[in-house]
This record gives structure tokens, sequence and C-alpha cells, in this order.
């Protein structure tokens, strides 16, 4: 699932604290997927931790690029980016891999300031959305992603928001996720 030509032109023409924003949301809107599927397995409490503090992380422009580079490599160690011969089958390994995945877009992007890194972040819920829709009869959540995106890419930067602007965004996003996981849940794990 390619992201919007304008999405990216937008992107691509912003600073590093829009395009914050922008990934900030992106990995808000994916991450209770993540901490709800595999949040139950004890083993995973540090995987969870690690994400609740990135995503903190995230929202706050003060935060430095050294950080985002620790995190990167944290995400790099879960079970879900680690190479495998075995495709992954389970919806919960299937969405969890893109939740992370589009974390580590995130990171990677705060700890360079690599605009295409911002858009692999974008890539990674979009296809994940899309998937989603093609197993879920009459969901449309690719194209709620998609409307999503447009709407962040156009966000203020990060430093300009108000600490309460921030919080709605953060809260708005942080719905979305629930929504995913619940989706998710009601499908295909009963």
């Amino acid at each position: 699932m390619v992201v919007d030509e304008a999405v990216a032109a937008t992107l691509r023409g912003q600073s590093q604290t829009q395009v914050a924003t922008f990934v900030a949301g992106c990995a808000e809107r994916m991450a209770q997927v993540f901490t709800g599927l595999c949040g139950t397995d004890p083993a995973r409490n540090s995987d969870s931790d690690v994400v609740v503090q990135l995503l903190e992380n995230l929202w706050d422009t003060e935060v430095p690029a050294d950080s985002f580079r620790a995190s990167v490599e944290s995400l790099e160690g879960f079970r879900e980016l680690e190479p495998s011969d075995e495709e992954i089958i389970d919806v919960a390994g299937i969405y969890s891999f893109y939740s992370v995945l589009a974390m580590r877009y995130a990171a990677l992007y705060r700890s360079s300031g690599d605009v295409e890194d911002a858009l692999k972040c974008a890539h990674s819920c979009l296809t994940a959305m899309g998937q989603l829709d093609q197993n879920l009869p009459g969901a449309a959540l690719f194209a709620e992603e998609a409307e999503l995106q447009r709407r962040t890419a156009s966000t203020p930067p990060l430093d300009a928001l108000s600490p309460d602007l921030i919080s709605r965004l953060k809260e708005g996003d942080r719905t979305v996720s629930r929504e995913r996981l619940l989706a998710i849940q009601s499908r295909f794990t009963r």
C-alpha cells in the first residue's frame, strides 16, 4: 500500500519537528495493537515497556537522537523483527510485526531525520490496515489511516503545539489504536 503522493510531497517539504508529529501519530495508532496482542505474555513485559517509553519520547522534541538509536536497537531485538525462514501466519504475529515495524521506522526517523524513514513508517501502517480490511468484511481501516495521514501531515510541528493540543492528538490516535485492536481481537482471537 503506497503512501499518498500529496502526503509524501508534504512531508518532504516539512521541518524535522513537523515530520516528528507525523511519525508520533503513526506509531501511536499502531502501539496498542502491539501491546494488546503481546502484552499478556509475561515474557514480553520488557518489550511493552520499550514501546511505552518510545511513544512518550516520540511526542517530545527534546529527546535526543541517541535515545531513538537505542530504541531502534531495542526494537530490532523483538522477535517480530528477527530473521526467520518461516512465514508469519498467526494474526497476532502479523499485526504485531507491522506495529513493531512502524514504530521502528518512527524511531529511525527521529534518530536520523531522514524523511524516507517517515514514509516507510506510513507505508507500514497503510499495509497493515489494507491487510486488515481484506480480512474484516466492510472494514475501511486503510481509508481511515490514509485520511489520518493526510490530516497529520498538515499538523503544526510538535514544538509549536500546546501541551493540550498534543494531549488531544495523542488521545485521538490512542482511540484509533484501541479500535484497531478490538477489531482484530473480535474477529480473530475468539
